[in-house]
């Protein structure tokens, strides 16, 4: 079967032509099909008596797949042409391109590709050649392409841009038949689409006359070549029909256009002579040039998580807000499947009170929502959602609705106003369009800040903390120890911004005294100024301290704050002791011992090059190698002096020759040899005594010995 893809400027009369040239190709004894492209499904209309047929979109959407017939999409039409219509969505809503996509898997799986024709005829808009509509220009559907032109610039601009289009298509053959010129009547247009064709390296194969007879041909819903075999404009269709008989059987051959570029375009609209080009013909491929064109996956940033799964991550942790991802139902898998293997695992911990919630919903958007849109199923669910007696509500998008265009806001607010006790949500991540899972944290921190009510009266005890991740809390220790360095001073949390917590929490925010960021991190404080825009509210100056400075500076601000300065001061009293006492036991250990620190998540690690400070250790490095998730965030520390940005492994490899460390600390995965050993960064908790924990960890990493003898049960 010889398959011919027939594309052209809306209106220009493509269809018209495919139409009498199925007809013209059906009176030469050959057996046609004619598929139409076109959302407007008026390709194959003069062919069925000018009635439109049922298109293959339409029957998807209607028709469950095990009722599917082939028979149903195809009509036999005039002098026996099989006819078939694409159909599209309605008008502002979907993707007509992916519509194209559906139906040429559609009537593959329906069996059309085993019906007996010579030649198939693809009618296409070709306005804009996006990857629906160039779905036939690809080898395994068109063997060759005709362009349908007149004289005007733009028609011939379509027809410069489908010949661009079939270069990234290219499949070693020449497959351009030519140009037809449907003359509209414009002076000099014959010469001037020549000389088009000729800059172009092809020819204009046929002039088809504007005539009376297609508009009376078109009125009884028929063609020309049908009604008036014998015309003027039946002869020109039927050298077109030849012409593709003959390119077929070898009897003449198409050509590798050489598409002008915007130059020529120029000089072709203002009647000056053409220039030359740049020579950007397709090609003969002879295998791969593609692999030579590749960078380095170094070179690549790679996102880890999208912004959707950052939105419905900081809206999952408030434990009785629905969530509803507008998406298909493979996201919502992926995502709840991750939240809730680390929300078990604290569950296991004893950390968090509660098993994971499943408040996630999904509009199981699928391929035929991408092509008739899926505000209908957003709709629904929502509906749903508000059945189930939800009063706060996330609509999360993801890659798919931002893709097609959903109208989600119109959505929301109608439902919105049927149900004014509800809270509605919206936000447009649309997958990764708008950035990695961070941003997408930040999107929905947006709208989850709003929640707090300011005017909530002050309680007292009662302090409110700050973060977009508590794992530096996330064990039983770490979260005791953070409960007892409050309760030196009779507080007590009220509202984690945001852990497992509930909107009433929330809401509750400005009851407490104090708000405190966990963590001196980037993340953390964007989230806290938005809390201050909110509430207007100021951060309390020290975050939640690690390490014996960061611990006396906390101590000494909240003994102020909370005029308890004697109480404050006894406690740094007997914390320097404590401190004191394990340097001096423990600084042999490390004195001269020179290390290399590798911080990969831009967090603070003041309290480490302070603990290896303190113990005599000499550290030769400390490089900040921001992960893609971290990018553009700046270290904070008191040892910037210190800080090597930007660091990465090949830096690294350099500095393990050159500095031959004792230790390499790092959250990478290193290999060591030599006298050196590997220490893993680890969430130690809060307060100065974990960092003393810490520091004998290091102790028993630089114990052990470098090489595994214990496997062959000699004695190390």
């Amino acid at each position: 079967m010889y398959q011919v893809a027939v594309y052209g400027k809306g209106g220009i009369g493509k269809s018209t032509m495919s139409a009498n040239i199925s007809v013209s190709l059906a009176e030469k004894g050959l057996k046609v099909m004619q598929v139409g492209c076109d959302p407007k499904h008026d390709s194959t209309r003069l062919l069925l008596g000018g009635r439109p047929q049922t298109t293959v979109l339409e029957y998807v959407r209607n028709v469950p797949v095990g009722r599917r017939r082939l028979e149903d999409v195809i009509e036999t039409g005039t002098s026996g042409v099989l006819c078939t219509e694409a159909g599209g969505p309605e008008p502002g809503i979907g993707c007509a391109g992916r519509g194209i996509l559906t139906t040429f898997d559609t009537l593959k799986k329906l069996g059309a590709d085993k019906l007996d024709t010579d030649v198939r005829i693809y009618d296409v808009l070709g306005d804009v050649v996006c990857g629906g509509f160039a779905v036939p220009l690809r080898g395994e559907y068109a063997d060759g392409i005709v362009l349908v032109t007149s004289g005007e610039f733009m028609a011939m601009y379509a027809a410069n841009n489908i010949m661009k289009g079939l270069a990234n298509f290219d499949t070693g053959e020449p497959r351009l038949i030519g140009i037809i010129l449907n003359s509209r009547g414009v002076e000099g247009e014959e010469e001037l689409v020549r000389r088009f064709a000729k800059a172009a390296g092809t020819e204009v194969i046929a002039v088809i006359p504007r005539h009376r007879l297609f508009s009376e041909a078109e009125a009884n819903g028929h063609t020309v070549r049908e009604m008036y075999p014998d015309s003027e404009v039946s002869v020109a269709v039927d050298s077109i029909a030849q012409r593709i008989i003959d390119v077929r059987d070898g009897r003449c051959r198409a050509v590798s256009p050489t598409p002008l570029d915007d130059d020529q375009m120029s000089d072709l609209a203002a009647g000056r002579e053409i220039r030359p080009g740049n020579g950007s013909a397709i090609r003969t491929r002879n295998g791969c040039t593609g692999c030579g064109r590749r960078t380095s996956i170094k070179d690549v940033p790679i996102m880890h998580s999208c912004a959707t799964y950052g939105a419905v991550a900081a809206y999952l942790k408030i434990e009785d807000v629905a969530v509803v991802l507008h998406g298909p139902l493979s996201c919502v898998y992926m995502m709840d499947t991750a939240r809730a293997k680390s929300v078990l695992e604290l569950f296991s911990r004893g950390i968090y009170k509660s098993r994971p919630n499943h408040n996630l919903f999904c509009t199981r958007m699928d391929d035929s929502v991408s092509i008739f849109g899926g505000t209908r199923l957003l709709e629904d669910t929502l509906r749903d959602v508000v059945s189930h007696g939800y009063r706060d509500v996330a609509v999360v998008t993801t890659c798919m609705p931002g893709i097609i265009g959903d109208d989600c806001r119109t959505v929301v607010d109608r439902i919105s106003m049927e149900n004014p006790s509800v809270n509605i949500d919206l936000v447009e991540a649309d997958g990764d369009i708008a950035g990695e899972y961070n941003d997408g944290f930040m999107m929905a921190m947006d709208h989850i800040v709003q929640m707090i009510d300011s005017d909530v009266p002050k309680e007292e005890g009662l302090v409110n903390i700050i973060a977009t991740s508590f794992f530096d809390v996330h064990t039983r220790e770490h979260a005791e120890g953070l409960t007892r360095m409050l309760s030196r001073f009779g507080l007590r949390e009220n509202c984690r911004l945001v852990d497992e917590t509930t909107s009433e929490s929330i809401r509750g925010f400005c009851r407490a005294s104090f708000d405190m960021m966990l963590n001196d991190t980037a993340n953390c404080r964007e989230l806290a100024a938005k809390v201050k825009e909110r509430t207007g509210r100021e951060p309390f100056p020290v975050p939640i301290p690690v390490g014996l400075y960061d611990y006396e500076e906390w101590i000494t601000l909240m003994g102020e704050s909370m005029g308890m300065e004697d109480r404050a001061a006894e406690e740094i009293r007997c914390i320097e002791e404590e401190y004191a006492a394990f340097v001096s036991e423990h600084a042999p250990r490390f004195a001269g011992k020179r290390v290399i620190i590798i911080n990969k998540l831009t967090h603070n690690v003041d309290w480490l090059i302070d603990i290896l400070k303190d113990l005599g250790a000499d550290i030769v490095r400390v490089g900040f190698s921001p992960s893609p998730r971290k990018a553009g965030c700046e270290p904070v520390s008191r040892h910037m002096d210190m800080i090597v940005r930007d660091y990465d492994t090949d830096r690294l490899n350099e500095d393990m020759v050159a500095l031959d460390p004792d230790l390499l600390i790092s959250d990478l995965v290193k290999p060591v040899s030599g006298k050196c050993r590997l220490a893993r960064f680890s969430k130690i908790g809060v307060g100065a005594t974990p960092v003393l924990e810490y520091a004998e960890y290091l102790e028993n990493i630089m114990r052990l010995p470098q090489d595994a003898g214990w496997k062959e049960g000699r004695k190390v």
